[in-house]
């Protein structure tokens, strides 16, 4: 007896505790998520190592893209820029002269060559002339030796023909002097020419240092410019990591800049939940306050997270979590990075009975 009571007590307890569950766990109600609200933050950094000699801005402030947050010393770089443009103006200076020069050589040794060849084709040709001189000389001779050996002729008319081949042997003795001499002028003159060549080398070489310095003066520029730094983006500043007068690095931070006009919540669903959820949906975000606002789904992950419920009794499977993130509207700027929001998932079909729901 004391048994059967026991078992009817027992009875209606689960009764209660059912009737309870159906009333205070509805199968339509919305699926509450915990996110965090971020946003894009910036680190801003210089790009070299220098002193900060300002700092326009300050924890809290108001940004826009485009304005000067910081400004590092320039004077080495200013130095640098100012080495290289004097070094462009005296290549430049170099390269004029030399340019001048190699086409002042290059004239006057053309002219020269062609000088020198002209005069060893006409002294070639007077010794060409001389030597046929010579040859008519020489035959007069023999003819006139031979005629006045048989007495033919006088001793006096042996005597010019012998005058004359002698002449004309010394002008041809004189013209081959005069051609080897003319041959040497060509030669010189050939050597000369060579000095083109070399003023064009030299000339290549000034212009490839001119090329190196305007290349060096454009780098002083680009690391000039470098000095002051600006904002990458819209937002406001979070975080102020150097004061002014300090010696930074590069990549050293300055400011952290967050973008509090574009912000949204980032939650992660249960794998159960993941497959009705779709990007570009409408979904409603409770904040802290109670307030409820509206959000757009632009990210779902592809790839599981992590376990939020893990199996340690080896009879059923790890659930997996997949991350979503809700661009959420801020024009009074009234949410903050860091802050915690709910997303409120729309509730799934019922389908089950209800005892599956309990078991």
């Amino acid at each position: 007896m004391k048994f059967s009571k026991f078992f009817v007590f027992v009875g209606a307890l689960f009764v209660v505790a059912l009737v309870s569950y159906l009333v205070t766990t509805p199968s339509g109600s919305e699926i509450p998520l915990t996110g965090i609200v971020t946003g894009t933050d910036v680190i801003v950094s210089p790009q070299l190592a220098g002193r900060m000699i300002r700092l326009n801005v300050d924890e809290g402030s108001e940004v826009h893209k485009g304005d000067l947050i910081a400004e590092l010393d320039p004077a080495e770089y200013i130095a640098a820029r100012d080495s290289a443009e004097a070094n462009i103006h005296a290549l430049e200076a170099k390269v004029n002269s030399a340019r001048d020069t190699q086409s002042w050589t290059d004239d006057q040794t053309s002219a020269s060559l062609q000088q020198a060849e002209a005069a060893l084709t006409s002294v070639r040709s007077q010794l060409v002339q001389a030597q046929a001189n010579l040859w008519r000389d020489q035959q007069t001779y023999k003819r006139q030796q031979g005629l006045f050996q048989e007495g033919v002729t006088s001793a006096q008319d042996r005597d010019l023909a012998d005058a004359a081949m002698r002449s004309s042997d010394a002008a041809v003795k004189s013209l081959e002097d005069q051609v080897r001499a003319a041959e040497a002028q060509v030669a010189v003159a050939r050597a000369n020419r060579k000095q083109v060549g070399v003023q064009q080398s030299d000339l290549a070489a000034t212009r490839a240092q001119l090329v190196q310095a305007r290349a060096d003066k454009a780098t002083a520029d680009v690391r000039l410019a470098y000095m002051k730094i600006y904002a990458p983006l819209d937002g406001v500043v979070s975080v102020r990591a150097a004061r002014q007068g300090e010696v930074l690095q590069a990549g050293e931070p300055i400011v952290t800049i967050l973008d509090v006009d574009h912000l949204w919540v980032q939650a992660d669903v249960e794998e159960s939940y993941i497959d009705s959820v779709a990007l570009n949906q409408h979904l409603k975000i409770r904040l802290p306050s109670g307030n409820i606002i509206d959000g757009t789904v632009f990210f779902k992950g592809v790839e599981s997270d992590f376990a939020t419920q893990r199996d340690v009794s080896r009879t059923k499977r790890d659930i997996k979590t997949f991350s979503i993130k809700v661009a959420v509207p801020n024009p009074e700027r009234r949410l903050m990075s860091g802050m915690t929001a709910t997303v409120l998932l729309p509730p799934l079909p019922s389908t089950l009975k209800w005892w599956q729901r309990i078991f």
